[in-house]
């Protein structure tokens, strides 16, 4: 069974980049740290060296001769959220989220590498 993402998560797109979820919903918490729903990933940017953005790990390498463009996220697909955990009719998302992305360089990829916390498993 795969783990709930809460935040603090890290995920991760095709050009290196990683990024901690800063958000989660605070109606259900894994040690002091909400749970990501679904849709809160929608839109996010994994920053770039010149443009760092709040949560980077490392920056998305995407670029182009006009610059860095970084990738931003699309929403996960379904396989990556709960079938039973809902918060206010949202799914939470799993450990097994992935989605596409958008960059300078077309459409990519971006997964979880790290779900934040080690306890909460769901279907």
């Amino acid at each position: 069974m795969p783990l709930v993402l809460v935040q603090g998560a890290v995920i991760a797109c095709l050009h290196q980049g990683r990024l901690t979820l800063l958000t989660g919903d605070p109606r259900i918490t894994v040690k002091e740290h909400g749970v990501v729903l679904a849709g809160q990933e929608n839109g996010l940017v994994f920053g770039s060296p010149v443009t760092p953005v709040p949560g980077m790990i490392t920056p998305c390498t995407a670029s182009t001769p006009d610059g860095p463009k970084p990738c931003v996220v699309a929403p996960a697909t379904p396989d990556g959220s709960a079938r039973r955990l809902t918060v206010g009719g949202l799914p939470v998302l799993l450990a097994t989220a992935h989605g596409v992305t958008a960059s300078g360089l077309g459409p990519g990829v971006w997964n979880v590498t790290d779900p934040g916390q080690s306890l909460l498993e769901t279907l």
